[in-house]
């Protein structure tokens, strides 16, 4: 790589790795919007049609950082081409799924595409830009996210509205045909970092068992089906599995992290105020489109426009809070924005069947500055907690972290809700009814998460120099 100018790479790489960022980030936030036109379509439950989500983050979690190691020895090329098509033949599987068990494996093949590309993407730029450009390099993609976030609740509404919820994965196809094409054109040549690199494949087995096991335990509580015992043997399934992670972490040859990055305590606080973070977030943007539609009588278009107010007050606020982070300690900035946060969600839990657009805007309000303040900050401490030659790993374990969140929120969320819902139904409650008592039930609980964001948030400690160019990219 030394001997090799990469930065000949840079417009080309950027073109590809947006195509990729976009598809991502679009599908994630496109697919919220659709989750109650599924479940009436396909005659299934909240909890179930949370799998459609959770197969998705949770494959992606698996995946995402033994795919960069995958992609330092194939080189990113392969990653990209085999993204963009196993994407693509997901998206297709998505669209023509004739129930619920088709979709969530289809979705999981899309989460194999998108672990592919998202492993690699700030490397690829990293790569391809010189140290004095990379800032601007990876703000555009920053720029990317933001747009694939606002564009995907209005499309995916006004898709959904107009031709049906299929159509949301299918308009996936073009781009990934796009993507390959642009692959094959630009960076087919592209250097390969490290040709001899081990794939660390036991550990990222085991804690893909122990995540799946754990995920399991949690829906199938909701359910209220299954005896402690059982329960409690799928909890300890899923500990062993952790133990034989660990196990695999412990040894350099193996290692699919390196958790010795987490004795870092900015770094390790950081990790756990965002894990807490995302937590929260994923069980209003799951929850949410359910409450519009069935409580309030909104159609998909109506809730796309709801969903796009959190990206949108993310985009605005997000830099501003990169400047006072610049200014001030970044602790103090994400601590005051998770402190907004908790207000909107402990007024989400105030929401009812007669609340008017106002009460429904201003929790969306208050959350989405919340996370604008938290978010480039907290990146920022991630960052520029760790020596240079650990920003590769602390890029991939900020992303899967982020997506670990989001499963976690996703399954804590409906498992709260489908075991209180089911709960209001025996004791005689009427539909509506029963759903209010589940959903008021799930803040009443995250509100607990949030104020241990709080806490480990304040409790970091003082930043050092951070890494400036990482600025608002992997919030």
């Amino acid at each position: 790589m030394e001997a090799v100018d990469t930065t000949k790479y840079k417009k080309k790489a950027l073109v590809i790795t947006g195509l990729g960022t976009f598809l991502g980030t679009l599908d994630s936030s496109i697919v919220n919007v659709s989750l109650p036109s599924i479940s009436r379509d396909l005659n299934t439950t909240v909890d179930m049609v949370g799998w459609v989500v959770l197969a998705y983050a949770i494959t992606i979690i698996t995946l995402l950082m033994l795919f960069g190691s995958l992609s330092a020895k194939k080189g990113f090329q392969f990653s990209y081409r085999y993204g963009f098509s196993i994407f693509l033949f997901g998206s297709l599987l998505c669209g023509l799924s004739f129930e619920i068990y088709m979709l969530i494996a289809s979705r999981a093949i899309q989460g194999i595409g998108a672990a592919m590309m998202m492993s690699v993407g700030p490397a690829l730029v990293t790569q391809s830009f010189p140290v004095q450009e990379r800032g601007r390099g990876l703000s555009v993609i920053a720029m990317v996210v933001s747009t694939g976030l606002l564009l995907g609740p209005p499309l995916g509404g006004f898709i959904i509205g107009l031709i049906g919820w299929r159509w949301i994965f299918f308009v996936n196809i073009p781009v990934c045909i796009a993507g390959v094409y642009f692959t094959n054109k630009f960076i087919s040549d592209f250097p390969i970092l490290d040709p001899k690199k081990r794939i660390p494949i036991p550990g990222a087995t085991f804690l893909a068992l122990a995540l799946l096991t754990m995920m399991i335990s949690l829906m199938i509580f909701s359910k209220n089906i299954i005896t402690m015992p059982i329960l409690i043997a799928f909890l300890a399934a899923s500990g062993i599995f952790l133990i034989f992670f660990l196990y695999f972490e412990s040894s350099p040859k193996t290692q699919l992290i390196g958790l010795r990055i987490f004795n870092n305590r900015v770094f390790s606080f950081s990790a756990g105020a965002m894990l807490l973070v995302f937590i929260s977030l994923a069980s209003v943007t799951v929850l949410i489109p359910f409450f519009l539609e069935k409580i309030r009588g909104l159609e998909p278009q109506e809730v796309g426009l709801y969903l796009m107010i959190i990206p949108i007050c993310i985009l605005f606020v997000a830099p501003l809070s990169g400047y006072l982070a610049d200014k001030i300690q970044a602790r103090i900035v994400t601590t005051i924005g998770v402190i907004i946060m908790a207000i909107g969600l402990y007024l989400t839990r105030e929401l009812h069947a007669d609340s008017n657009a106002f009460d429904i805007i201003r929790v969306l309000v208050l959350i989405g500055i919340g996370m604008g303040l938290f978010s480039t900050p907290n990146t920022s401490s991630i960052m520029g907690s760790v020596e240079r030659e650990q920003l590769g790993t602390a890029s991939g374990i900020n992303a899967t972290i982020r997506t670990l969140g989001i499963a976690f929120g996703v399954s804590i969320a409906i498992s709260i809700f489908e075991y209180f819902r089911n709960a209001g139904l025996s004791r005689g409650m009427g539909a509506s009814e029963a759903f209010m008592f589940g959903y008021h039930t799930v803040y009443e609980y995250i509100i607990y998460i949030v104020l241990g964001a709080i806490l480990i948030s304040w409790l970091r400690g003082k930043d050092k120099d951070p890494v400036k160019e990482s600025f608002g990219i992997n919030g």
